[in-house]
């Protein structure tokens, strides 16, 4: 076979087999080289800190909890109203107003959820699935699996289970007071135009099962919590693994989730993920001191 090859390329003046040999065999070994180290690099930049965050959550068959508000509607004393109706407004433009709505009825759907939570619900789907999670993702009902305590959770909002998950975790870092939020020697309320939220990781007392509560003083500091960690999962897995921690975040309400700012976290990384993700650590830094 070779010989033919040579034959072949016998017009560029080079006809020793070796030669041609070794070009062969340099080009397979480049491409797949640089190939390999890409995949290296590319595990170490982000599977691999989204695999130490989400440690716990990630195995093929294990199924993963995710807890919301499940909102119901009530008679003007708070009693359960199993006939509450609901309307759905969409767009119907006609030549005399541009900003025309119809509605479409609703009637016996609740349990519900707002806005805010929807999508914080649907950041939570895409920040499991960049870690590869995508099956078993289960929304948890609040009166039927209330005692389950063995499967990882996320908790979205305040919910009756956010507030119990508080009781049943540790660490806890931040303290819940009515308004407010505080975590270390930082409180953040929600007076307009004002919210706050906060990203705790932590676990089931005496276990190793993980919990991320993700909620806010109001439905946007519940939405900025999953914002947040979207857009920060691999530097929290770079800085924490498998870790407890706990981010304050604060926005406003005019804003949105543009306006996202880290107030404070605690604690503070340790000094061998600084070592080993030094450019990780500067920005994050940067977001919490930003005249750093």
């Amino acid at each position: 076979m070779w010989d033919s090859i040579v034959n072949i390329l016998s017009f560029t003046g080079v006809k020793e087999k070796s030669v041609w040999q070794d070009i062969f065999i340099t080009s397979l070994i480049l491409p797949l080289t640089f190939f390999l180290l890409r995949s290296l690099l590319n595990w170490w930049e982000r599977k691999k800190p989204l695999k130490q965050l989400f440690n716990g959550f990630l195995d093929k068959n294990q199924e993963v909890l995710v807890f919301h508000s499940q909102m119901s509607g009530a008679y003007d004393d708070y009693r359960f109203n199993p006939d509450q109706k609901y309307i759905v407004r969409f767009p119907n433009p006609i030549p005399t107003d541009k900003g025309n709505l119809l509605i479409q009825k609703k009637c016996n759907i609740d349990p519900v959820l707002s806005q805010e939570e929807g999508q914080c619900l649907a950041d939570t789907y895409n920040i499991l699935g960049k870690a590869d999670k995508t099956e078993f993702i289960e929304i948890g009902d609040l009166i039927k699996d209330w005692d389950v305590w063995s499967k990882p959770v996320f908790s979205l909002g305040f919910n009756p289970k956010t507030h119990k998950l508080m009781e049943k975790c540790d660490p806890i870092y931040f303290k819940l007071s009515y308004d407010k939020l505080t975590l270390g020697d930082v409180t953040i309320g929600s007076s307009y135009p004002n919210d706050g939220g906060i990203v705790q990781k932590s676990f089931i007392k005496n276990t190793k099962i993980p919990v991320f509560i993700l909620a806010g003083l109001g439905t946007l500091g519940t939405g900025i919590t999953s914002y947040y960690l979207r857009n920060n999962s691999i530097t929290l897995g770079k800085l924490y693994g498998n870790k407890p921690f706990c981010v304050l975040l604060s926005a406003k309400k005019n804003e949105g989730n543009s306006s996202t700012i880290v107030r404070n976290v605690y604690p503070n990384p340790s000094w061998n993920r600084v070592v080993f993700h030094p450019f990780a650590y500067l920005k994050f830094k940067r977001d919490i001191y930003p005249n750093i």
